[in-house]
Order: structure tokens, then C-alpha cells, then sequence
């Protein structure tokens, strides 16, 4: 687990509410306050789909591209909002192409990744996390993780600071 430190949090909201870099992503909850305060619950229910519907969506949560519309609207404007805060969770086949990339074993595991994103007295963060199903000492797949997200945060450009 690391904790980075946006350095440029107008760059950064343009990326994450403009931009195509987190639709891959998974909102598993969130809430944002501006004059009230909205929260946001990602998980899909596959019953209020009709079949072609529910093919698309296969995960548990819904991709953060399909909700960013909703959540840029509730922020654009002239001001600011005062807080919120994401976790954004690393789809499974993504998990699984990473894992593969980096030489990470996890046995039989089904692990989760994911990104805290917070923004609270005008300062943005970023706080990877693992969840794992199993105890286990080996930090091998945290370790990968957060080297991954160093390495997305450079490939968008993005200044951060590890805290």
C-alpha cells in the first residue's frame, strides 16, 4: 500500500472525468459533497437488465466510465466540491493480465486492486489497496500493484508525490 499525493489536481480531475484513463476501472462505492452530499454504491443488479443488457455488464460493480457522466455533472460548475472520495477497483481480467505480467502467483486466490481517490481541503490522494481471500505474508502482489500504479500515473502524465 502507498500513498500518493496529486500535485496537479486540475490535470488529474480532467483525466478522471474527461478522459478515457479510469473507464476501465470499477466503482465499488463513493460519495462527493458539494452543497449536500451524494453517495454512490457501484454494485450492478443483473435482474433489472433484459439479457443483451446483462451481458454487458459481467463484473459485479459498474465501470467507472459509465458513471463518470453522472458524477461530472454533479461537479462541473464554478466552485469546488468540498470533498469526496472513490474506490475504484482494477477489473478482473485487468487483475489477471497484470498478475501475468509481473510474474505474481497467487494460487488459486481471486484478489481485488484498487484506488482510494480522495480529495478533502483542496488537496487530492491516491491509496492503492489489495484484498485478499486468503492469509498470506507475501506482499509480492502489493508490491507489483503499486508499482503498476507509479507506473500509470506516469504514462498519463501525472504528477504525484509519495507520501
Amino acid at each position: 500500500m502507498i500513498s500518493l499525493k496529486l500535485l496537479e489536481m486540475n490535470r488529474f480531475m480532467g483525466k478522471l472525468l474527461k478522459g478515457e484513463n479510469f473507464d476501465g476501472f470499477l466503482l465499488k462505492e463513493g460519495f462527493l459533497r458539494t452543497g449536500m452530499e451524494y453517495r454512490f454504491q457501484g454494485r450492478v443488479f443483473p435482474e433489472y437488465f433484459d439479457t443483451e443488457e446483462q451481458e454487458k455488464h459481467k463484473e459485479e460493480y459498474t465501470y467507472w466510465g459509465e458513471v463518470k457522466p453522472f458524477v461530472f455533472e454533479l461537479v462541473k460548475g464554478k466552485r469546488t466540491p468540498l470533498a469526496f472520495s472513490f474506490t475504484l477497483l482494477l477489473a478482473k481480467n485487468q487483475t489477471t493480465e497484470l498478475l501475468v505480467r509481473r510474474s505474481v502467483n497467487v494460487g488459486e486466490d481471486s484478489p481485488s486492486l484498487f484506488l482510494q481517490v480522495r480529495f478533502e481541503h483542496g488537496e487530492g490522494h491516491i491509496v492503492t489497496g489489495t484484498a485478499r481471500n486468503i492469509f498470506t505474508l507475501d506482499k509480492s502482489l502489493e508490491e507489483a500493484w503499486d508499482t503498476e500504479v507509479k507506473h500509470i500515473f506516469k504514462a498519463m502524465e501525472l504528477a504525484v508525490e509519495e507520501e
